[in-house]
């Protein structure tokens, strides 16, 4: 049922953004939140410099966890709006982390980064291979939101227009409240 749930939302991403229409996505972010959080493990990966990183070295930050990988149209597609909204939300309080799920091609994201005329800075690779699985991620691209605990508070199957004027919303709104809480520091 999961797995045809995603073949089903797989589909449709392609369609429209193989046609080029837009639904009223602007108009509203849909994000799938979670009612309680989810623990989440301590992912290992790497930077661009191949620095070893885990998914603690962003504690105490909201981080968007967006998987993806070279061979993926939709995700190829988001990338720059993933960036556009961590340049335009991107500090102390909040964090987006585009990681590559394409073990061992740090080579093609390379030049799929210098193709979009992306920052490098930007890429993470999962050295082990093991996030989708850990993670429970069955399709590309997935995006998960991470409270400043690390635990998941919401999830995202599909591409989004990350950057739309909705997206930005839904996260000036989710950082103020994590900053009221106190789950994050203020800007």
């Amino acid at each position: 049922m999961i797995i045809s749930r995603y073949l089903l939302v797989t589909a449709l991403a392609v369609l429209v953004l193989a046609t080029g229409e837009t639904r009223a996505q602007d108009a509203r972010f849909d994000f799938a939140m979670r009612d309680t959080p989810k623990a989440t493990p301590d992912l290992s990966f790497a930077n661009v410099d191949g620095k070893p990183l885990s998914l603690r070295d962003f504690r105490g930050k909201l981080v968007l966890l967006n998987l993806w990988a070279t061979w993926c149209p939709p995700c190829r597609k988001e990338l720059p709006s993933l960036e556009r909204l961590q340049g335009e939300l991107g500090g102390t309080a909040f964090q987006v982390l585009m990681l590559s799920t394409d073990t061992g091609r740090e080579a093609a994201v390379r030049r799929l980064f210098d193709e979009l005329a992306l920052d490098a800075s930007g890429i993470f690779i999962d050295a082990t291979g093991s996030a989708m699985r850990d993670l429970g991620v069955f399709g590309m691209p997935t995006t998960l939101l991470l409270d400043g605990d690390g635990n998941e508070i919401g999830r995202k199957i599909g591409p989004a227009a990350w950057d739309s004027a909705a997206a930005l919303s839904f996260f000036r709104e989710l950082i103020a409240s994590s900053e009221d809480k106190g789950i994050v520091p203020a800007e």
